[in-house]
């Protein structure tokens, strides 16, 4: 993710929160479309950053589950502290929370993570978020880092799930978001919008149908 400075604040390539003002670090569960049953995604999380405690992660993780919980993913959280190393099944996504490359180029500062996607397999591999650039965001333009941090992982997590990097153009997975949105109080630019919502749904279930098939 970039941010660029102007008339116009954007951030490119994960997500961001809203203003202390706007909407609340949590989504309205009773928004899940009860048609479509849960798909429950185990998430390892590497901490490898030392100066973020657990209990600052936690609230982040549960912004981040709230919003997969409306595209019907029901995540569970594996963490990892430093030094820790799990190798997760098959069927987990991976995250990684670290400190920004220091020194940063000029195109990559600003960047609040990324997603790396096999293109042979079309699987998502790692995402990764910068702790210390969400939370510089976040008090740049004094809104709530956790909600920051949670749709940043969210939106790192989406490009897994969708097993591609290109962005939408509305919602959560659009690539640039101005001052005005950052700061803003929309509900519907901190959650999936409907066409990604439908792709993450018919994935998972080609996913647990190969999973079945694998293991008949």
């Amino acid at each position: 993710m970039h941010i660029r400075l102007g008339l116009v604040l954007a951030v490119w390539c994960a997500t961001v929160a809203s203003a202390s003002a706007g909407p609340g670090p949590s989504v309205d569960r009773t928004q899940i479309l009860d048609l479509t049953p849960m798909k429950r995604v185990p998430v390892v999380v590497y901490r490898t950053t030392p100066d973020l405690a657990v209990a600052d992660l936690w609230p982040a993780l549960d912004v981040a589950r709230d919003v997969l919980a409306m595209a019907s993913v029901d995540v569970s959280w594996i963490i990892c502290g430093p030094g820790e190393w799990l190798t997760p099944e098959p069927a987990a996504l991976k995250i990684r929370i670290v400190q920004s490359p220091s020194p940063a180029g000029r195109g990559t500062r600003r960047r609040l993570g990324d997603a790396l996607i096999d293109r042979r397999t079309k699987r998502g591999v790692l995402a990764t978020v910068f702790v210390d650039r969400t939370r510089q965001l976040a008090g740049d333009l004094g809104i709530d880092h956790h909600a920051l941090f949670g749709h940043t992982i969210a939106h790192e997590l989406g490009h897994l799930l969708l097993a591609t990097t290109t962005h939408a153009k509305v919602g959560l997975m659009r690539e640039a978001w101005s001052r005005e949105e950052l700061m803003g109080t929309r509900d519907i630019d901190w959650v999936f919008a409907p066409r990604d919502v439908a792709a993450i749904r018919a994935r998972l279930a080609r996913s647990a149908v190969g999973g079945a098939d694998r293991q008949s």
